[in-house]
């Protein structure tokens, strides 16, 4: 009882594994570190650049700041559109709920009205009743 259950999983076909190894040497590590190297060697490149001032080092920057801006920009649109989309509904909403919403006033009014006469009707017996024995007991007092 105080073994744990241990799965046993199947025994990997080393064909298959070798294969798989390779794919994933060749499709992922590869570009992976070839990426890895480019930004390096573009890093490097604009720390030579700005250290020997070869090259006006506010053109770069002001290269930079573009292609850091365009990412945020089409964010923000993203934000924008769904913000215009959001006060466009809001508005139609607005300009349909109150019809519906009076509906839906007028049908709790007339579940309430219901719900009342139902308790009511249910009631009225032993208020009667009562209200008989109340009756009783004040004309026995006279």
């Amino acid at each position: 009882m105080s073994e744990h259950f241990r799965p046993s999983y199947p025994v990997p076909n080393p064909v298959t594994h070798r294969k798989h190894r390779r794919e994933v040497f060749w499709q992922i590590t590869v570009p992976l570190m070839i990426g890895v190297i480019l930004v390096l060697a573009a890093g490097a490149g604009v720390i030579y650049i700005g250290a020997t001032n070869l090259s006006p080092v506010d053109r770069w920057a002001s290269i930079s700041i573009i292609w850091l801006i365009i990412p945020t920009m089409f964010v923000a649109l993203i934000f924008l559109a769904v913000i215009a989309s959001l006060a466009y509904g809001l508005v139609r909403l607005i300009g349909i709920l109150p019809k519906y919403t009076r509906q839906v006033q007028d049908l709790f009014v007339s579940i309430e009205a219901r719900v009342k006469n139902a308790a009511d009707s249910a009631v009225e017996p032993a208020l009667r009743v009562q209200g008989i024995a109340a009756g009783l007991r004040a004309l026995r007092r006279r």
